[in-house]
């Protein structure tokens, strides 16, 4: 009969792993052992160097990577090292705004009441650390807006219509437009009169019976819906009906130029009448008032009441005394050769009708009779029914 048997293992039975264990573990605890160990590695690494190596370069995405981690590690260190380095960056100046201090206001009354007022720093704080902090500025840029109104203006003295469009960012032509009286002569501007300024160029127009919005912005050439769509006009844009005797604001309209007319001497020509020579001088000293333009064709030279006023070329006298027009006391001298020169609102004048005049030869006063706003020249030059720009034939 078989027979089987187990066999317990008695603890001190001897087992050759169980002993080689042994031998390893006491060999690692002693210092030799742990020399030969360690020295037993040591010699595999240094022979796996090589293999490993080669394995390493032929990746190269393996080393790629590994060179991108040494990087980082580089940059860490150096900020590290960095950050222990004391860097002298020099006084930074700081603004800081005042801290108030608080007192006891019952204990103290008559303190309180005699502290300084509260005032905000001026100077920059260069006793604080290295911190820009921001400060109040107790100052408020507020924009200029656009009039959105049509205002009257009083004319005051040494004003021209130039100069009351400039005073609004206007143009010349939009004051006379506005303004029928000075539309037919800029020169009716006087002291005291109210000039109407609209706020923005363009046309001041009256609607009459037969007006629309598309026949008044044909005239003045512009689209409709500028007329339209400008609020002072208050317009349904959907029904854009306009009333007769309605005004209306034209932004960006224009008149044409209608020259104004002047009639050349018929008179018969003096004995002797001398024959101008072609060129122009000065007719006076002083500053340029006003220069020449479509509703200003003369230029107006302004200086003292009194001051001498000369022919600008030989010739004789066609007209000299009173203009109600605007002009008040003018001289208009003929030159023989298709021009004419007139001088407006003389003090004085020197000369009468038919008497010759020469070149420089004083003819008058400077004055500011009639529409003038202060002692000025008024001073044309006509080839004609034209009234020539005096620029262009002054020295």
């Amino acid at each position: 009969m078989h027979q089987s048997f187990n066999k317990e293992r008695h603890p001190d039975t001897f087992s050759p792993s169980t002993s080689n264990r042994d031998t390893h573990s006491n060999r690692e605890q002693s210092p030799a052992g742990w020399l030969a160990l360690t020295g037993l590695r040591l010699k595999q690494i240094v022979q796996a160097a090589p293999n490993q190596l080669k394995k390493f370069s032929d990746d190269a995405a393996l080393l790629s990577r590994a060179l991108s981690h040494l990087i980082v590690i580089l940059l860490v260190a150096l900020t590290i090292g960095l950050s222990d380095i004391e860097w002298s960056w020099g006084h930074i100046s700081v603004l800081r705004p005042p801290k108030p201090t608080f007192t006891d206001v019952a204990a103290t009354p008559a303190a309180t009441q005699s502290e300084a007022p509260f005032t905000l720093p001026t100077q920059l704080d260069r006793t604080r650390n290295d911190i820009i902090l921001p400060a109040a500025v107790p100052h408020t840029i507020i924009p200029e807006r656009a009039r959105a109104e049509i205002i009257t203006y009083q004319v005051e003295t040494g004003d021209t219509v130039s100069s009351i469009a400039a005073k609004f960012g206007l143009s010349p032509e939009t004051i006379v437009w506005a303004n029928s009286d000075l539309e037919r002569n800029p020169d009716l501007l006087g002291v005291g009169q109210e000039v109407v300024v609209l706020p923005v160029n363009g046309v001041y127009h009256q609607a009459g019976g037969g007006d629309t919005v598309e026949s008044i912005a044909a005239t003045y050439q512009v689209e409709p819906a500028a007329i339209i769509n400008y609020v002072l006009n208050q317009i349904d844009p959907d029904e854009p009906v306009i009333q007769p005797g309605q005004w209306l604001v034209v932004p960006g309209g224009s008149k044409p130029y209608i020259p104004r007319a002047v009639t050349v001497y018929a008179g018969p020509m003096p004995q002797g009448a001398e024959t101008g020579s072609g060129v122009f001088g000065w007719p006076a000293t002083g500053a340029i008032f006003q220069d020449y333009w479509s509703g200003h064709p003369a230029l107006d030279i302004a200086d003292r009441l009194g001051a001498p006023v000369v022919a600008a070329d030989s010739g004789y006298v066609v007209a000299a005394g009173w203009d109600g027009t605007g002009y008040g006391y003018k001289v208009v001298l003929d030159h023989g050769n298709g021009y004419q020169t007139l001088y407006a609102h003389l003090q004085a004048y020197y000369v009468e009708a038919g008497n010759n005049v020469a070149k420089g030869q004083q003819i008058g006063e400077m004055g500011s009779s009639g529409n003038s706003t202060g002692p000025h020249t008024h001073f044309e030059i006509r080839q004609g029914t034209i009234q020539r720009n005096p620029f262009g034939f002054l020295p």
